[in-house]
């Protein structure tokens, strides 16, 4: 039933007056969105959290983050969550100006992928959300030229703190980011990563980055997570999602990446490994964002 006006409900005897005159969407406190182009014609969603408070002399931290769309609510909630009492970071989500779910996968499919042999591409399941792939180099270079000054110029940003933080394919783009340009963030949070993708490549980029900076030192600390069903799902599963975990491999995955960085000759590397108990690749984001957060915070 559609209330107009104002109406009078009765409660256990307590009267509750309720405005019921069209209803406004719900807006995250202190908050606020714009849309950008890129220099190469792509539009983008910025979404932005901010301190209230006057910015320390370095600046404030930032965490960046991917699929800004889903993810932002998310860290920016572990932010406010982990910080006394107003934010201790600049959060900023990076996504696109969308509400169609097929445009946000196709688009997220191209910034946060490698290029991808077609061929490979051909072994995904029919009907898969990927359009076209390989923008990760032109991504980066987006954030890095186009995003990073226009967030500075807003805000005070400490250049000597800077977070990346990304899920599934974003959690991808986090680690081609550290291998193939390690100073472009201090620290990064790859959540549950698609180290899969493309047959394992990414793994080529991380042996070509172990080899260039053997000895020499790389100012990065870097948090990979995983939930713990996401190669054995811990509920009843159809036998095709099943296969599909098992050959994907992503805990295995993510927990051998992050043995062999820690053990690997590169210099000033900080990893560190967790695997949450009974969360999947969807449930696994909201504990990932809470240790990210946390782990971002405790950069000096």
């Amino acid at each position: 039933m559609r209330l107009s006006g104002i109406a009078l409900i009765v409660l256990a005897s307590m009267a509750v007056t309720i405005f019921a005159a069209d209803p406004t969407p719900v807006v995250i406190p202190r908050t606020e969105q714009f849309d950008v182009k890129s220099k190469n014609g792509l539009e983008y969603r910025i979404f932005v959290a901010a301190p209230t408070g006057k910015a320390p002399d370095a600046g404030y931290p930032v965490i960046y983050l991917s699929d800004g769309n889903g993810n932002f609510p998310t860290v920016h909630s572990a932010a406010r969550r982990l910080s006394m009492n107003d934010l201790s970071a600049v959060v900023v989500g990076i996504g696109y100006p969308t509400d169609e779910t097929k445009v946000h996968n196709e688009r997220r499919s191209f910034d946060l992928t490698p290029p991808t042999s077609a061929e490979w591409l051909k072994t995904l399941p029919k009907g898969a959300p990927i359009g076209k792939t390989g923008g990760s180099n032109e991504f980066l270079a987006f954030i890095e030229g186009e995003l990073k000054p226009l967030i500075e110029h807003k805000y005070t940003i400490d250049r000597k703190r800077q977070t990346l933080f990304g899920h599934s394919f974003g959690g991808l783009f986090a680690l081609h980011v550290l291998f193939s340009k390690p100073d472009a963030f201090q620290t990064y949070v790859a959540s549950s990563p698609s180290i899969w993708w493309n047959d394992r490549s990414v793994l080529t980029e991380e042996k070509a980055f172990a080899e260039k900076f053997a000895g020499k030192a790389v100012n990065a600390r870097v948090l990979v997570s995983v939930g713990g069903w996401e190669q054995q799902a811990g509920v009843k599963v159809s036998k095709e999602r099943a296969e599909m975990l098992r050959d994907r491999r992503m805990v295995d995955n993510a927990k051998e990446l992050a043995a062999r960085l820690e053990k690997s000759a590169v210099k000033g590397l900080t990893v560190a490994f967790r695997e949450f108990a009974e969360e999947d690749h969807g449930s696994v984001v909201l504990p990932a964002a809470s240790r990210g957060v946390r782990f971002a915070l405790e950069s000096p």
